[in-house]
């Protein structure tokens, strides 16, 4: 009994379905938005970042040899002033939000961009 519960556990824990990419429309333009990403994936959160301006698209690598290699992929899409960021990669396991967390940063880099913009005088 014992054993069927912890493979039971480890099955759920492992299942693809918390591999799907979370995705969170923004009241924005994708430019808006694309900037605000450049910011968030910017060290020292993430090790590496490759993002083609050109396509709206990236991969950020975070982690060190003993918390172990985590990568994310990033994809915009979107017209006009609303634009979806899909955040897809592996399940990070219970002690890491890695999605999340790199939702949060670009929600503050939007944050920031909005209120500079406010206290620039308008040309």
């Amino acid at each position: 009994m014992k054993r069927t519960l912890i493979v039971l556990v480890l099955t759920l824990t492992a299942s693809p379905a918390f591999a799907k990419p979370k995705e969170k429309t923004y009241p924005a333009n994708c430019d808006r938005v694309w900037a605000a990403v450049k910011r968030a994936t910017a060290p020292p959160h993430y090790n590496f970042a490759q993002l083609d301006d050109a396509q709206k698209k990236g991969i950020v690598s975070m982690g060190n040899t003993f918390s172990g290699k985590r990568y994310l992929d990033i994809t915009l899409t979107g017209s006009g002033d609303t634009c979806k960021v899909a955040i897809g990669g592996n399940f990070s396991g219970l002690a890491h939000n890695d999605k999340g967390d790199l939702f949060k940063r670009i929600d503050e880099a939007l944050t920031e961009t909005s209120s500079e913009s406010k206290t620039e005088p308008k040309k």
